[in-house]
């Protein structure tokens, strides 16, 4: 049989089965909606920040004296004293052409991760202090992680509550924030999008395991095929062809329910799309591999069940990869959902492009477990 019947053969296959095609289509519709009103959020206990200072700047009106003497105590203590705070760069600006330089800088290291938070002391910073009158702090906060906004405001009360004790201040500070960088904004679907990153990776990741996770064990005739011309590369191709053109379709319906639910993208959907298809292909190669390995319908819905929840745990949204020993990095990267997770928030919430690493390490993922698919299949003992 050529390749074109082999395809043919797997869609009918496919059409044939009508739990799995529920599965893949109508499930993934309704978790959007489930999730679209619900969220699930964790709390970051450990920030990094940034200082721009433009307290040397001149001031005038009821700040005569031009005084700069309390900047560096907070940047001091920012540094060295508090327990919740890393400080990763500090500016002073002393006009305004280093300060929208030093803004610039600073944006760039939110929108990248390098901060959770920076700083402006204004002008009339000291002069606030000398005066007893209350000084203000303007901060920008990455709006992207949820759960981390109210944990970073309280945590910002440690070191404001040091500063005061150091320079016996009785007033308190006044927190301005002028913008939320990389939130999603209120009028849209905030709960649906702050969860994507998440959800999607997980639900098309398992529907398309799922998929194929008994395309080979299951199918009785493929022994009795084997008598014939055709070669086992040739079935596997046609697995992995018709799998991945439902898959494509499953993308399809998921990014046109996501944008009729309110999807808020803040990067390209073209990048966001291709995202999907690239994590949906490496469940498909995953599910290949199980269905290849497996000896019974039953141990390839267990082994499907176990790889999907280690995929899950080591995802990076339940343990913090950066907690694991290096030795075992490149396996965590081999698991799709550690990389389909950052590039989708990337995409989405922060306007970035996919980051590189991630997808040579998604892509590297689906081409070694195709490879594994086919070598188990190849090795595989079929009694005709």
């Amino acid at each position: 049989m050529d390749l074109g019947g082999l395809i043919r053969k797997e869609f009918g296959r496919i059409k044939s089965d009508k739990r799995t095609l529920v599965l893949l289509f109508v499930i993934p519709v309704i978790l959007i909606l489930v999730f679209g009103l619900t969220s699930s959020v964790g709390v970051t206990k450990f920030f990094t920040s940034a200082i721009i200072t433009r307290d040397d700047m001149p001031t005038y009106d009821d700040f005569s004296a031009n005084s700069s003497r309390y900047d560096s105590n907070f940047i001091s203590i920012m540094k060295y004293e508090t327990a919740s705070w890393s400080l990763y760069k500090y500016y002073n600006a002393t006009d305004q052409e280093e300060y929208d330089r030093a803004y610039q800088d600073c944006y760039i290291y939110l929108q990248n991760g390098d901060i959770d938070i920076f700083i402006v002391l204004p002008e009339n910073f000291s002069e606030s202090v000398e005066n007893k009158t209350n000084p203000v702090l303007i901060y920008h906060i990455d709006g992207s992680d949820a759960a981390a906004i109210t944990a970073i405001e309280v945590a910002l009360q440690e070191p404001i509550a040091l500063f005061r004790g150091q320079t016996d201040m009785i007033a308190n500070f006044t927190i301005m924030v002028p913008h939320l960088e990389f939130d999603v904004p209120f009028w849209e679907s905030a709960i649906l999008n702050y969860a994507i990153p998440l959800i999607l990776p997980i639900i098309i990741l398992g529907t398309t395991m799922n998929l194929t996770s008994l395309s080979i064990v299951s199918e009785a005739p493929l022994p009795r095929m084997l008598i014939t011309p055709t070669a086992r590369r040739e079935i596997i191709l046609s697995k992995l062809i018709a799998n991945s053109i439902v898959m494509f379709l499953q993308s399809t319906e998921i990014l046109i329910t996501i944008a009729l639910f309110g999807l808020y993208s803040l990067g390209s959907l073209f990048y966001f799309y291709l995202v999907l298809i690239m994590i949906g292909f490496s469940g498909i190669c995953i599910g290949l591999f199980i269905s290849a390995l497996s000896p019974t319908e039953q141990s390839a819905n267990q082994m499907y069940l176990i790889m999907f929840i280690i995929i899950i745990l080591f995802s990076g949204s339940i343990l913090p990869l950066n907690i694991t020993n290096p030795s075992i990095q490149i396996f965590l990267n081999l698991l799709p959902l550690s990389n389909a997770v950052p590039l989708i928030t990337d995409i989405t919430l922060k306007g970035l492009s996919p980051n590189l690493s991630n997808l040579f390490w998604l892509i590297i993922s689906s081409l070694i477990f195709t490879t594994l698919a086919y070598i188990t299949y190849i090795l595989k003992k079929l009694e005709v």
